[in-house]
């Protein structure tokens, strides 16, 4: 269980290290006038730099896919038997799949290559989902 508490704490400090991130780049966006408080407050008026956005962007996709990832995390822990190398493996792949998407979105953001490193994730996690359901039947 603890391999996959160490997953899910590798991607929650992915996404506190994106916020900061975020905070600190709005912070230099602002002060260079790239940043207006009516966008931050409303989201009308002039967007922030595509730079910028893409990290907000990103954070935003790090409380999507990943809320699942979380959830079967926390459902795993309950029911231990549920959890075999196989599914820590796929956890920390799945994990390594939104450091690739983040790393992509926040530099070069290659659409095909996001849109890979989403998708693969994505099937990473629903046959974790599915593995976990049919571990549930067995136990």
């Amino acid at each position: 269980m603890i391999h996959m508490i160490l997953a899910a704490s590798a991607l929650a400090l992915l996404t506190l290290f994106v916020y900061l991130m975020l905070t600190i780049f709005g912070v230099i966006a602002k002060s260079k006038g790239q940043l207006s408080e009516e966008y931050s407050l409303t989201k009308a008026g002039t967007p922030p730099p595509d730079w910028l956005g893409n990290w907000g962007r990103n954070l935003a996709n790090l409380f999507e896919l990943p809320i699942l990832f979380y959830a079967l995390v926390l459902f795993q822990a309950v029911t231990p038997d549920t959890i075999d190398s196989l599914q820590v493996t796929l956890a920390w792949v799945f994990v390594g799949t939104r450091f690739a998407h983040t790393a992509v979105h926040v530099s070069i953001n290659n659409m095909a290559l996001r849109f890979l490193t989403h998708r693969i994730g994505f099937l990473i996690l629903a046959a974790m989902w599915v593995r976990f359901v049919l571990a549930l039947h067995a136990v």
